[in-house]
């Protein structure tokens, strides 16, 4: 029990306490039956038991196996509309299997029970986590992967793909306990505990930790809104530039060697008008500078007020989603997958867990890491990116390197690959000229370059794209790095 009073999942101590009391082997493979994303009931025969039921439960914080005396009721699991693709496959292949042998992996949670289906020898595989190394797979007698319920690319479990087992673990350190003992049967004392319980906790466990994420993501996207409406607000005067370019265009014979400033009548309201003038260079380029800061002011004003729009779109569009995925009406088997699937996207998991070098940058629902300089991205190269990630730098100039984090089943839209190239853009020599050639791929078509410097790749299967700066866009996107 944890401290709370609340089940936990079972450490491998109490698994094998569970295993010994199971009527395991000899056992046929009669029914399966899916009651959630996470649990499943296999129905044996026993020549000596007779029939039994065998309760498993997989990647929650209430993972375990034990034997299954009182029926999961309907109104408490939900009914699946749609059978999942891995129960089909134990319907169809595992059935009428019978149990030669069950062997559980020496000081960790995972079991092993080999089954004969008429001479066809098939392994399943059980890992009893609470996280995200949590599953349940069939391989063949070779260990073949087969099928698997949980589908992590990440973890490079898929089918066609040889299963390992991970060299068995030390008895030394963490002490696992097993949990005082309340009877003579260890299974129907580990039924009791966590009754039927568990798959509520865990949709509401999982509807919080999207909540809390619906919060994080409103509020950055939000801060973003305020700092484009201060953008527009502080650039929305670009029209006085060009008034002091007029003026002084018009009053060209009397701007006369340098000057630190000039005073001249406005002819709009006939009242005179002082004009600051960068006394470092000849009086008459201020009108060129002038003109340049009414061009530079205005875009960043339009690029800043189209961003203002987009990003009110976006809150609304994410606020939708996520009141779509809390809501408490939905099918709980859909409503559990589509939880786990949302915080399995969260981009502070996994890899950004450690903190990368450089610059980690939103872009909508895509990750942009950034490298500065040739260590940052080296160091991003060999421990931070993977071959379906992308890659961009400007074409014949030195930059850093921007990637951008692969998302299954998602193309990188266009607004994504002009993020990062302004990012690109930014940080590289080409930062002064305004506007620059990039090329991108993904990073499996790089390599590395002989005797070359750190960092230094060479791309194949590129693609081009052109990018002038928007000042409206890098503002949004290095908001909270303007130290980096």
């Amino acid at each position: 029990m944890s401290r709370s009073g609340a089940p936990m999942s079972l450490n491998w101590r109490e698994i094998a306490l569970i295993l010994e009391e199971l009527p395991l082997e000899g056992s046929s493979l009669q029914r399966t039956t899916q009651h959630d994303f996470h649990s499943l009931s296999w129905h044996f025969y026993h020549p000596e038991a007779g029939r039994w039921t065998l309760y498993t439960e997989v990647g929650t914080p209430f993972s375990r196996l034990h034997e299954l005396k009182r029926p999961i009721s309907a109104n408490q699991m939900g009914k699946t509309a749609k059978l999942q693709r891995f129960i089909q496959f134990c319907r169809a292949n595992l059935e009428g299997a019978k149990v030669e042998s069950v062997y559980q992996q020496p000081f960790d949670r995972v079991v092993r029970l080999r089954m004969n289906n008429h001479g066809t020898i098939l392994n399943l595989y059980l890992r009893f986590y609470s996280g995200p190394g949590a599953n349940m797979l069939v391989t063949d007698e070779h260990d073949i992967l087969l099928d698997l319920l949980y589908r992590r690319p990440g973890r490079e479990e898929q089918s066609g793909q040889p299963f390992v087992l991970p060299e068995p673990k030390g008895e030394e350190g963490k002490a696992f306990p097993v949990r005082e003992r309340t009877g003579d049967s260890f299974n129907e004392q580990i039924e009791e505990a966590y009754g039927e319980k568990s798959n509520t906790l865990t949709r509401k466990e999982l509807a919080e930790r999207v909540g809390r994420k619906m919060e994080r993501e409103l509020k950055s996207l939000n801060t973003t809104l305020d700092s484009l409406i201060c953008t527009c607000v502080n650039t929305q005067d670009f029209m006085r530039f060009k008034k002091f370019a007029d003026l002084l265009s018009a009053n060209q014979h009397l701007l006369i060697g340098t000057m630190d400033e000039i005073t001249l009548e406005d002819w709009e309201t006939g009242e005179l008008l002082t004009i600051p003038l960068d006394d470092k260079t000849l009086a008459r380029e201020n009108i060129h500078l002038y003109y340049e800061k009414y061009q530079k002011a205005k875009k960043t004003h339009e690029n800043a007020m189209g961003e203002v729009e987009k990003t009110k779109a976006l809150i609304s569009q994410r606020e939708a989603h996520y009141l779509a995925l809390l809501d408490p009406n939905r099918d709980p088997l859909q409503a559990i997958k589509s939880l786990t699937k949302e915080l399995e996207e969260n981009p502070g998991s996994a890899i950004q867990k450690k903190q990368s070098p450089g610059l980690t940058i939103q872009s909508g629902s895509f990750t942009l890491l950034v490298g500065r300089n040739a260590k940052e991205n080296d160091e991003l190269l060999r421990h931070y990116v993977k071959g379906n990630d992308y890659w961009m730098h400007t074409r014949d100039v030195p930059g850093g390197y921007v990637f951008i984090k692969y998302i299954r089943g998602k193309s990188v839209p266009l607004e994504v690959l002009l993020d990062a190239a302004n990012l690109a853009l930014v940080f590289s020599k080409a930062k002064n000229q305004g506007r620059a050639d990039l090329y991108y791929t993904q990073v499996k078509h790089l390599r590395r370059a002989k005797g070359g410097k750190t960092g230094l790749v060479l791309p194949t299967q590129e693609k081009n794209l052109t990018v002038t700066l928007d000042e409206g866009r890098l503002s949004r996107l290095l908001l909270g790095h303007e130290h980096a």
